[in-house]
């Protein structure tokens, strides 16, 4: 199994999932914009291959990356990030190399808590009532 993990130095606490994949003899890739030698000992020897971008938010050439990796390792598996600001990445490279997972359409019910909500009412789950605030008086109104 080829498992991607983008920016695999952060956040910190995440590195030790990364390190626990390759215990199980997972292959693991990673692509970020910190220098190889910077990342820290246990992580860099869980890594099988990193590919350093100078940009992560340029998708061209972390996509060249990826390919890179798909050529010289064979199809990638799975591609994660455990960062909230890099879903839409890990989702379009999802996308665009059919790796299984959450694809750009599908973070709407994701990343947003408003649709999170209607699904879980819709399964029968209670959720706590909310609302979009926007302006101080929807704050007075809230704390009311």
């Amino acid at each position: 199994m080829n498992y991607l993990v983008i920016s695999p130095y952060y956040p910190q606490n995440f590195q030790q999932f990364t390190i626990e994949l390759a215990n199980k003899g997972i292959t693991v890739l990673g692509i970020g914009q910190e220098s190889y030698e910077q990342l820290d000992e246990p992580l860099r020897n869980s890594l099988t291959e990193y590919f350093r971008v100078d940009n992560l938010e340029n998708i061209d050439e972390v996509k060249r990356a990826v390919a890179f990796l798909f050529y010289k390792h064979g199809p990638i598996d799975r591609i994660e990030s455990h960062n909230e600001y890099w879903l839409e990445l890990d989702a379009t490279l999802r996308e665009q190399f059919n790796v299984f997972g959450a694809k750009p359409e599908d973070l709407k019910k994701t990343k947003y808590k408003s649709e999170m909500k209607k699904l879980f009412k819709k399964a029968g789950v209670p959720v706590v009532p909310g609302a979009v605030i926007k302006t101080e008086a929807d704050v007075d109104q809230a704390v009311k």
